[in-house]
Parts: structure tokens; C-alpha cells; sequence
């Protein structure tokens, strides 16, 4: 079924069937789940406590992705995407070069403010995804996606995972 060595077992079995509940059908997936999540908006708690520590800005496009997305002003420019399909995040630092660092972990963050965020997100329930994870690949047909990563099924089925900034002036 993919790549799992950046997965536990059981990580990655939970990770599959959350897929397979949002999407309903791997061969041919449906996104309806975006639509109701987006309606529903259920991390709002986190949204307002993010909005507590930086400025926030709504980036999120329901027509691309399966997500929300918010850009993250604080010691830099930072990015947060909040999985529709569970409780799976990442958290990304954007460089002035454009290059773009995952932010997983205490031992990968370099502020007191990156802690606080990847502390907001794990006390809400949701693993922050390290690079390694998010490129590990799944069974989803997803147009024009030759081979469907992590990333992909998560977040944003028709963009590849890039390490470049992503265009937010959507």
C-alpha cells in the first residue's frame, strides 16, 4: 500500500483508513468531505488560539485543496495546514529564499514561537507531519498524480509536495 518507513504500523494503518473514510472510494475518490468540513469549520478553537500568539490569514482554497490553510506571521513568514481528512497537520517555515522547512518537532523548531505552535497543535490531537511522512506514497487515484503522496491525499490533491513557496495570492 506505500512507503511506511517514516510510519509506525499502526500509525500508518490508522492513516490509511482515515483516508479510505474520507475519500469513501481509493479508486475513485470523492471530495464532498471538503465541503462539509469547510461548513462545519471544526479546529475554529485552534484557529483562534494561533490567532492568540501571530497574525493569521486565511489561505485556504476549497477548490484545490483538502485542508485549511493559514499563513503565519510571527518571526517570519510560517505555514499551517490543517488536514480535512483527521487530525494531521503541518507546519512549515517559509525562508526569504522561498525555500520552505517542516516544523515537526521540538528538536526541528528554532523559537519559542515555533514551539508554541507545535504545542497548540499536539494538545488538540494532531500529528504534525515531518517531511519524510508527508512524501511516503499511498493508493489514491487522484488525477493527473502519477504516484499519490501523503501530502497529496491530505492536503492538496492536485499540487505536488514542493519545498518552494507556494503561491498564496490565490
Amino acid at each position: 500500500m506505500g512507503a511506511r518507513t517514516p510510519w509506525s504500523w499502526r500509525a500508518w494503518d490508522v492513516l490509511l483508513q482515515d483516508i479510505q473514510n474520507a475519500y469513501e472510494d481509493i479508486g475513485a475518490p470523492r471530495r464532498a468531505f471538503a465541503l462539509t468540513a469547510a461548513r462545519r469549520h471544526p479546529y475554529r478553537d485552534l484557529i483562534d488560539a494561533l490567532a492568540g500568539i501571530a497574525t493569521l490569514t486565511d489561505d485556504t482554497d476549497i477548490n484545490c485543496d483538502v485542508c485549511f490553510s493559514y499563513a503565519v506571521e510571527s518571526h517570519g513568514l510560517h505555514f499551517v495546514r490543517l488536514s480535512m481528512v483527521g487530525r494531521y497537520a503541518t507546519f512549515a517555515r517559509v525562508h526569504d529564499c522561498g525555500d520552505v522547512e517542516f516544523i515537526d518537532s521540538r528538536e526541528a523548531s528554532s523559537s519559542d514561537f515555533q514551539r508554541d505552535v507545535l504545542r497548540l497543535l499536539k494538545a488538540r490531537g494532531f500529528h504534525v507531519l515531518s517531511e519524510d511522512q508527508l512524501n511516503a506514497t499511498v493508493d489514491l487515484a487522484l488525477p493527473e498524480i502519477g504516484h499519490v503522496k501523503v501530502y497529496n491525499a491530505l492536503f492538496s490533491p492536485e499540487e505536488e509536495l514542493s519545498l518552494k513557496k507556494r503561491n498564496s495570492g490565490r
